[in-house]
């Protein structure tokens, strides 16, 4: 059996398990192996010198202190089917919009050694990228804290908020405010028409209402179909996962933008992190052209003076840069250069192409353009969790102690006894057959008579046996650590022990608000101001959704009483039921939505018809049909008042009839008397 000294095989496999790192601002391919674990070393034993191009073929490296039959033997080697395989999962892909053809994607899928950074003149990070990756492979802590993020932040899909609710009261004097915005911006800029006022009139704001209306229903179909189809091989909150899951690990993410032939927006890629490098920012100044907003549905296009920058992706031997999102010079994709247009591009080199932006994510650090992860300071946590584990690994296979020693005094076995305990053991002492085997052991004494009787004791050592794993306080401590850095609660980490409702219900609340929430807000404001005013959506914001921290029947049950009681109108009621659903419901257009519900039933008893649904209100059609119903209305009610008054003359000024005989009625007009 081979020694367990540090310098034994058993050590070098311990070794293999561990990853090095690179932890100072050193060269990228400085102390960690790009596939194994190990540098890769020459023929003579030494490190290789970095900067050379290695063989694209499987990484091997061997135990060098190891016994001849491990070092002469097959060495171990790191599948390279798994690296072919996710090749050809993110293969690149070409799409076609209807109506135009979409840019190639130049970025390439991961998989493949980076060596020309240094050669491109790209910034170093502060962290090895792949190492870090290789870090959270090997923990036993990060995993689950970069997943809850990556659920809980990106996980629950998104919505389109309006940026004004046509349905809601006060819509016309948002719509108002805004022309007027609109008009003061083309005051300032000198294209507003001479003699237009800078408030607009009621009819004015009236028509331009329902114009904006229907230009907003249009737009949130399109905004809806390209989210839906803005990624080739998966959806936009898988995307999203993706780039938090990058985020969380390296500290940077990075996607592709992929434009059209009109230059709109038509597609994102992934585009791993630990493949891609900065490059410094470029020296002269470059005029960028960018949207703000200056009113809730109006965009005005300001140029500004911005040194930008470049990117450089190395896969193997090849390398591929990009610029900046937003950045309207044409870049060479094969070399970086600054062309004046896609001809002299062309001319220089036939098969070069211009370069696509690129999006950068990061988790700011003040000493580098580049992100850092959130959970860096606790890297010594991370590596002696792994260090507990790699111990307690290898117990079982080199400090494992017997369970049962013999014990031979005043002689010897015999050298026939030894391998017939040793078979015994092996052989004859499993299954329920073999419970009450009897093992009979000879020993020759050491000399004559009664003192030289040999003595044979069988003495359990299961006191001296490792009960439990070691280090399990420190390694939970390590785990709390790396937790507290992702400000997480060990429940959502996947401890779910000795907790109780109200617990987890604080426990996920602080989650929500103190962390998921703001990471949201970051997300939604960089979308919206950089790719919805790239696109020039005017009328909707996007907004990610939230998962339902609250309690479904407490909320549900506390609405329908503020509904009831008249607290809340049916439209805010349904507003909150949208939240705990996690649903849009359809808009209700009727009056009765936006007036409590005590209202509304009074009205219907009473018979009021201000207080009963009226429907077309909002447009001139609508208004005009309300006044002429209203006052066919009118019309007839004064005809029944008439008839009323009339039937009530009648019935008082009618006289009492008195019955007269017909000889004495005719004396009458006679003129003789009776």
């Amino acid at each position: 059996m081979p020694p367990l000294g540090p310098g034994g095989p058993c050590a070098e496999r311990r070794q293999s398990l561990r990853p090095r790192l690179s932890l100072g601002r050193a060269t990228p391919r400085a102390g960690v192996h790009r596939r194994g674990l190990h540098p890769r070393r020459t023929a003579g034993g030494s490190p290789r010198r970095v900067g050379g191009t290695r063989p694209a073929r499987a990484r091997r490296f061997s135990h060098p202190h190891g016994p001849p039959g491990l070092r002469g033997g097959p060495s171990v080697t790191v599948p390279l089917e798994v690296h072919q395989a996710e090749e050809r999962l993110q293969s690149i892909l070409k799409a076609v919009v209807v109506g135009a053809r979409v840019d190639e994607p130049a970025s390439r899928p991961g998989g493949e050694d980076a060596l020309a950074f240094n050669d491109a003149g790209a910034l170093q990070p502060p962290y090895e990228p792949e190492a870090l990756c290789l870090l959270v492979e090997h923990s036993n802590s990060l995993r689950q804290n970069v997943d809850a993020y990556a659920t809980n932040i990106d996980g629950f899909g998104y919505r389109f908020e309006p940026s004004i609710d046509f349905d809601a009261d006060g819509a016309r004097e948002k719509v108002a405010d805004a022309m007027a915005l609109e008009r003061l911006a083309a005051r300032d800029a000198g294209t507003l028409p001479s003699g237009t006022p800078p408030l607009p009139t009621d009819e004015e704001v009236t028509a331009h209402a329902e114009e904006v209306r229907q230009q907003a229903r249009v737009e949130k179909a399109r905004l809806e179909s390209f989210f839906d189809f803005c990624c080739f091989d998966g959806s936009f909150v898988e995307l999203r996962r993706r780039t938090r899951h990058d985020v969380e690990v390296t500290g940077n993410a990075y996607w592709e933008v992929l434009r059209d032939g009109k230059g709109d927006i038509a597609r994102f890629v992934y585009v791993p992190s630990y493949t891609v490098r900065l490059l410094p920012l470029d020296k002269e100044a470059v005029e960028v052209r960018e949207r703000v907003r200056i009113s809730a549905v109006s965009f005005d296009t300001v140029t500004t003076r911005r040194r930008l920058r470049r990117y450089i992706q190395v896969q193997g031997s090849e390398r591929v840069f990009f610029k900046s999102f937003g950045d309207s010079r044409v870049i060479s994709r094969l070399t970086g250069r600054a062309f004046a247009d896609v001809t002299t591009l062309k001319a220089a080199d036939a098969s070069d192409g211009p370069a696509t932006e690129l999006i950068h994510f990061a988790i700011h650090s003040p000493r580098s353009p580049y992100g850092i992860p959130r959970w860096v300071g606790t890297l010594l946590s991370v590596l002696g969790s792994r260090q507990m584990e790699e111990v307690n690994y290898l117990y079982f296979s080199n400090k494992s102690v017997p369970p049962l020693a013999l014990l031979v005094s005043g002689g010897r076995l015999s050298d026939a006894s030894v391998p017939r305990i040793e078979r015994f053991i092996e052989e004859n002492l499993k299954g329920k057959a073999n419970f009450h085997k009897i093992l009979i052991l000879e020993a020759d004494g050491a000399g004559t008579g009664e003192g030289g009787r040999a003595k044979i004791e069988l003495r359990p050592l299961t006191d001296a046996q490792q009960q439990d794993a070691l280090f399990q306080q420190y390694d939970q401590r390590n785990i709390d650590k790396v937790g507290a850095a992702f400000r997480l609660p060990p429940l959502l980490r996947g401890d779910g022990r000795d907790f109780n409702r109200s617990v987890a219900e604080a426990q996920l609340r602080f989650a929500e608000d103190q962390v998921f929430q703001p990471e949201r807000d970051e997300f939604d404001f960089l979308l919206n101001r950089k790719v919805l005013a790239d696109m020039g959506v005017r009328f909707w914001r996007f907004r990610s959704q939230t998962t339902a921290t609250r309690d479904p029947e407490r909320m549900t049950e506390m609405v329908e009483r503020l509904v009831r009681v008249g607290v809340l109108t049916p439209e805010e009621g349904r507003h909150l039921a949208g939240d705990i659903f996690h649903r849009e419901f359809r808009k209700i257009a009727d009056d009765w939505v936006k007036r409590p519900i005590t209202l509304t039933l009074a009205g219907i008893q009473t018979g009021v018809e201000d207080l009963k649904p009226q429907k077309d209100k909002g447009s001139l059609l609508g208004e005009a049909k309300r006044l002429l119903g209203l006052r066919e209305e009118l019309r007839a009610e004064e005809e029944r008042l008439a008839q009323g008054r009339l039937a009530l003359a009648r019935r008082y000024m009618d006289t009492e009839h008195v019955p007269v005989p017909r000889e004495e009625f005719d004396t009458w007009f006679s003129g003789q008397p009776t």
